[in-house]
């Protein structure tokens, strides 16, 4: 059945905006509570240990307390968690897209 179809893929197509895209679809989780949640723990550790934020914004060495160490860490924890939320979203684009490619070779 699908053998004369041809059509092509996303990355055929957008393969130079990839990336912008990916970012596009990622966004949509910053509405999400749990990401605003995260944003607010890092914005309150930043905060409370001006250190952390310089040793991941600035590139010059810093030196950190053990408790700046602390901080560093769950930094880091939350923005991965973050990321996750964002990976989330760009699985589930990838989900509508394939459904909508088999709606369209009228597959569904």
């Amino acid at each position: 059945m699908a053998k004369g179809l041809s059509f092509s893929t996303f990355l055929d197509e957008y393969d130079a905006d990839f990336f912008d895209y990916l970012s596009k679809t990622s966004a949509f989780c910053r509405s999400d509570k749990r990401y605003k949640e995260l944003t607010e723990q890092i914005k309150t550790l930043y905060e409370q240990h001006p250190n952390v934020k310089a040793v991941l914004d600035v590139d010059r060495p810093c030196e950190l307390s053990e408790e700046d160490c602390t901080a560093l860490v769950e930094v880091l924890k939350y923005k991965n968690d973050m990321a996750g939320l964002g990976l989330k979203e760009v699985y589930f684009k990838g989900c509508m897209d394939c459904v909508s490619y088999l709606k369209k070779l009228n597959m569904l």
